[in-house]
């Protein structure tokens, strides 16, 4: 125990003026002798005694009442665990956990306001000279900065549920790198529910010199059914084609599931309807298979009715069905193939050159350039095409018959792969292909048995350690093979497009690789992005101009930032979008619609299970922590005996009032009584 005011302790030395004035009497008495008085002595002698004893007990009341008047003026303290009082600044840091899955409800209400309430009773319970820190899930900057206790409590009332959630881990690295920043005294708080897939482990050492508080909200894990993801089944989309669309549901309850009926919704009309079986604590996937009659852009919503966490029964996604492929084929003698399959085909444009007279600005916004067979590809053409790769273009090589190396020698040294100088007699077949690649997914709905394959008699050897053999002929080399390069994919067939070589252009294989090659990359991009997420966002379209860019969802605006990124238009956020939906990009000035972008919530907080106490406290030990599981009155009883001690003035007024109340019962009651004798 220790005394927060010791000085008030001197005044204790008052005590001796009352006992001075009780033990001394300074009045001076007269003797006056009556005769034959015997009877009257004894009367008087007992009463004298009587009154002595009642004002010795009438001293010690008042010298009791009088002395914890003045230990309730010093103060005393009750430390705990015997530990001194922080009389020095701090910096208080707390994490509030704002994520969605605190707008479920408890015996408190909103976990978010409960957290808001422990949070509260932490700063009120502060000295004022203490700064304070408050740090939330989607990491609010101006909220971050040190503050004053009431600039702290006037913070955590804007705090709301947030989207762009950050994992505890990487909130408490940020803590303690603010924290260490400071050469106060450091104290750091989290709040939250204590998700299990968020656990608050960092794997970097414990910081000792900070002060650690782990404060735990009971959740009640609220069943959650979670339109979890979808993804197309292949990544070229057509107007007029059949489109498959994989949609994952998540049961993150303990109750099966049976009949969850899910609605795909495109521009605001139905297109398909799905019904899910799902066990306890599993996922299940379905397919949507649907056919789109128009091209551009077109938003897309996947929904259920809904349950008690609504931020992830729908999920928003967007398709963008590009109609104006740009084709260029440059050829050493004549067009013979290629410009048979682009030049007719619908969506399609297509441009042929020579191979002296390519003109090389028009390789921007190219969807595939091809070369059939050139035997006049310079340096310079192959560091403009290798430039043309790593922007994000699609190249197509063919060898030409009867030059050395196909006449691909630059280009192989320019974009790194390697060409066998003279062609290899085979007198074989393509004896085998990739299914799984996008370029011969979902290509047929059946495979025949006897499946009639491109027949090859001369083809050159290439070899590209990092390629991928779309099509491999029955000795086991490659003839159609496929590498990423940067942003850019490269083609490679092994035989030049003659009839002496192979029949691969005259197949019926020839059609859907060429159109399919032109159209693989636009699809690339994702189907929706993360609220919240501050990486840019590649938009599949090429960079025109610096205009400003608006996404537009009904009443919500945000003005993004264009970047030019090797001439492709990228958007950057800076984690401004909110809220979950479809946006239109809209160009500034004008506000004509670009193409559609989708935005979902993160599904992290879609599972609900929380740690138990038990595995929260093993946790917290091992991280140098301490847990605190309770309601935020309690946490403010605590958190001010860990800070301030146990005040204990309240008893001593208490013993001052008992003991004026016995002096008082003393004078009333206490009458001596006088025996008289013969």
């Amino acid at each position: 125990m220790t005394w927060l005011y010791p000085l008030f302790l001197w005044a204790l030395i008052a005590l001796l003026i009352p006992i001075i004035i009780h033990l001394f009497n300074f009045r001076r008495y007269k003797k006056i002798a009556f005769t034959n008085l015997r009877f009257l002595k004894q009367i008087n002698q007992q009463t004298k005694s009587g009154n002595q004893l009642k004002k010795y007990l009438i001293l010690a009341s008042r010298l009791l009442a009088l002395t914890f008047l003045i230990f309730a003026f010093a103060q005393p303290i009750k430390l705990t665990n015997n530990k001194a009082i922080n009389r020095s600044k701090q910096l208080i840091s707390i994490i509030i956990d704002n994520s969605y899955s605190m707008n479920n409800t408890g015996a408190e209400g909103l976990f978010l306001e409960a957290a808001k309430n422990r949070a509260r009773a932490i700063i009120s319970n502060a000295k004022n000279s203490d700064e304070f820190q408050i740090i939330t899930s989607d990491m609010n900057a101006a909220l971050m900065h040190n503050s004053s206790k009431q600039t702290a409590m006037e913070n955590i009332d804007q705090i709301k549920t947030g989207a762009g959630s950050h994992p505890l881990a990487q909130l408490i690295l940020l803590q303690e790198r603010l924290l260490n920043k400071s050469n106060d005294l450091k104290n750091a708080f989290i709040i939250s529910d204590f998700q299990k897939n968020d656990p608050p482990v960092t794997g970097t050492p414990i910081d000792t010199a900070i002060q650690k508080t782990w404060i735990r909200l009971a959740n009640n894990e609220a069943a959650n059914i979670c339109i979890d993801t979808c993804y197309l089944n292949a990544p070229i989309l057509q107007i007029g084609e059949t489109i498959s669309l994989n949609v994952q549901v998540a049961n993150y309850s303990p109750n099966e599931i049976q009949g969850l009926t899910i609605d795909l919704l495109i521009d605001n009309k139905p297109k398909g309807v799905a019904s899910f079986d799902i066990q306890p604590f599993a996922k299940t996937s379905q397919t949507f298979n649907f056919i789109l009659e128009e091209g551009g852009s077109h938003a897309c919503v996947l929904k259920h009715a809904g349950d008690n966490m609504a931020f992830d029964d729908q999920l928003f996604f967007s398709l963008n069905l590009k109609t104006d492929y740009k084709v260029i084929n440059i050829y050493d003698k004549k067009e013979q193939y290629i410009n048979a399959v682009f030049n007719e085909t619908k969506g399609f444009s297509y441009q042929g050159f020579s191979s002296g007279t390519v003109q090389f600005n028009t390789f921007n916004n190219a969807s595939l350039i091809c070369v059939e067979g050139s035997n006049n590809l310079s340096n310079g053409m192959a560091d403009e095409l290798k430039k043309y790769v790593t922007k994000g273009g699609n190249l197509f090589l063919f060898p030409q018959a009867n030059i050395p190396f196909g006449s691909l020698q630059n280009i192989a040294s320019a974009v790194g792969f390697t060409i066998d100088e003279n062609p290899v007699t085979l007198n074989g077949k393509v004896a085998s292909f990739d299914l799984e690649h996008p370029i011969f997914k979902n290509l047929f709905e059946k495979i025949p048995k006897q499946l009639d394959l491109p027949l090859v008699s001369r083809y050159f050897a290439i070899n590209k350690p990092s390629s991928i053999a779309l099509m491999k002929l029955n000795n086991g080399s490659s003839f159609l093979s496929n590498f990423k390069m940067d942003k850019g994919q490269v083609y490679l067939c092994s035989s030049p497009l003659n009839s002496e070589y192979t029949n691969f252009q005259n197949h019926a294989f020839f059609v859907p690789v060429l159109l399919k090659s032109a159209m693989l990359l636009q699809y690339e991009s994702p189907l929706y992005f993360e609220c919240g997420q501050t990486e840019n966002i590649a938009t599949g379209q090429p960079f025109t101009s610096e205009r400003g860019i608006t996404l537009q969802m009904d009443n919500n605006r945000y003005v993004t930032e264009v970047i030019n990124m090797n001439g492709s238009l990228f958007l950057n956020t800076n984690g401004e979008i909110g809220q979950a939906g479809n946006y239109k990009a809209l160009l500034s000035n004008t506000d004509s619609s670009l193409l559609e972008l989708s935005f979902n919530t993160n599904r992290n907080e879609s599972d609900t299970r929380t740690f138990s106490e038990s595995e929260l406290e093993s946790l917290a030990t091992e991280n140098g922590s301490q847990l605190f599981s309770g309601s935020a009155e309690k946490l403010s009883a605590e958190y001010a005996a860990a800070l301030k001690g146990t005040p204990l003035w309240k008893w001593c007024i208490i013993f001052v009032l008992f003991f004026l109340m016995i002096e008082i019962l003393l004078i009333r009651f206490l009458k001596p009584h006088a025996k008289l004798s013969t």
